[in-house]
């Protein structure tokens, strides 16, 4: 494969936040196994202390940083890696480019046609999609139950996974996407029918009926995108919600429409359970090859990563 060379502006910006290591790793004379997590924006990104308090559990001398890629960008950013680049956590806007990127994926990735994760192999780059996990992590068995209706709200990767999660968890869950954009989710509905499920596309118009009925709510929306459809929701005849709540958005907590489930006494769950989740099997695949298999001391692994998030 012919490598194409970086820009000098883009190189002089990726080895400034690469200089910079990640904060509380020691660099050595040794090779050390260098991570990050990508996407635009990426300032606001929980990943590298998600990591790097994991890595304190595990004993490992790993750096973790975040670096600033745009979709554009990505390709000409990993040739410009070295022998020492381990792994990449993928977030937006990049998780569809790095499916078709890597050399390999993994059997979610090949189902939803999207990757959060690049693990170096033998043969390559190969694209895992931990969000599935995740997701379904996060909501435990409020997913499992017989002829679950499930709403999604967005129409993104995450919403994608989203879909993904509830199918591969309950087969005979009903699915229902609401999203503000038709076109992108009338294209999803065709993309899981190719795999085997039936997927019913709302209208925002009928966004209250819609998730009043719902035994699982997952919405994928950015932070404040929902809070003028929650308010005509706590004022609607059609409020009468009664299931679960998973807010993929986590800042602030809770969001507008956390709080009218809590009002309600109903449970909802920040997108900070999903994060910590799908982090887990991210380092599975980094360390052990396997998203299936659990990590020495993975509890401890969890409490750390809770705590640096000040959630104990």
């Amino acid at each position: 494969r012919q490598v194409r060379r970086s820009s000098p502006k883009l190189t002089l910006s990726i080895k400034r936040q690469l200089d910079s290591g990640s904060p509380g790793c020691e660099r050595t004379l040794a090779m050390t196994n260098r991570y990050a997590v990508l996407g635009s924006p990426i300032s606001h990104s929980k990943s590298p202390l998600l990591h790097q308090s994991a890595y304190r559990v595990l004993g490992l001398d790993c750096e973790y940083s975040a670096v600033e890629v745009p979709a554009a960008r990505l390709r000409q950013f990993i040739e410009t890696l070295d022998a020492s680049w381990k792994g990449l956590s993928i977030t937006m806007p990049l998780k569809e480019v790095a499916a078709r990127f890597a050399s390999e994926q993994d059997e979610v990735v090949t189902l939803t046609g999207v990757a959060n994760t690049l693990n170096l192999e033998e043969s390559g780059w190969k694209a895992y999609n931990t969000d599935v996990f995740g997701i379904q992590q996060s909501l435990g068995s409020a997913l499992t139950e017989r002829g679950c209706n499930v709403v999604v709200i967005g129409s993104g990767a995450t919403a994608t996974s989203a879909l993904y999660a509830a199918f591969l968890a309950n087969p005979s869950a009903k699915l229902t996407l609401l999203a503000r954009d038709r076109s992108k989710a009338k294209a999803i509905r065709s993309q899981v029918r190719a795999s085997g499920f039936r997927l019913r596309v709302g209208n925002f118009a009928n966004f209250n009926r819609t998730v009043s009925k719902a035994d699982v709510v997952i919405s994928t929306l950015p932070s404040g995108a929902l809070d003028g459809y929650t308010a005509k929701l706590a004022k609607s005849k059609f409020y009468s919600p009664h299931g679960t709540l998973l807010d993929v958005a986590y800042d602030p907590w809770p969001s507008e429409i956390a709080k009218l489930w809590k009002r309600s006494e109903l449970t909802a769950v920040s997108g900070l359970e999903m994060l910590i989740f799908q982090a887990i099997a991210q380092l599975r695949i980094f360390n052990l090859g396997s998203a299936a298999d659990p990590l020495p001391n993975e509890r401890a692994i969890e409490l750390a990563m809770r705590d640096s998030l000040g959630l104990i």
